[in-house]
C-alpha cells in the first residue's frame, strides 16, 4: 500500500489486503500498530459506504474465510442477509414482485 495516497483513493480491498500483510509480519510493530492504523482507515472508509455494499463485502470477504459449521458463519449470513435487504433496490424488486 502506498503511503502516499488519501483515505479516498486507497480502495477497500487493497486495505483488507494491507491488514492482512501486517497482521501476518514478523515486526512486532508492524503487526500491532500498523494492523491497528489500517484496521482504522478501514473502519471509516466501511462507515461511507451503502448498506448493500457492505453486505456484498461480507459475503465476498468474510464468508470466504469462514468456517461451515462455525457460529460466526451463522451470524455473518444473518447480517448479510439483512444488510442486502435493506438496500432501496432489493426492497424496490419485493415489491414490485408482491404487487
Amino acid at each position: 500500500m502506498s503511503h502516499n495516497h488519501g483515505i479516498e483513493e486507497t480502495s477497500i480491498e487493497a486495505l483488507i489486503e494491507e491488514q492482512r500483510r501486517l497482521a501476518c509480519s514478523k515486526i512486532p510493530f508492524e503487526r500491532v500498530i500498523g494492523s491497528l492504523l489500517v484496521a482504522g482507515l478501514l473502519k471509516q472508509r466501511l462507515a461511507l459506504l451503502p448498506n448493500e455494499t457492505v453486505g456484498r463485502l461480507m459475503f465476498g470477504v468474510v464468508w470466504n474465510v469462514m468456517v461451515v459449521f462455525s457460529p460466526e458463519l451463522a451470524i455473518c449470513q444473518v447480517a448479510t442477509e439483512r444488510l442486502l435487504n435493506s438496500s432501496s433496490v432489493v426492497k424496490t424488486a419485493k415489491e414490485n414482485v408482491s404487487q
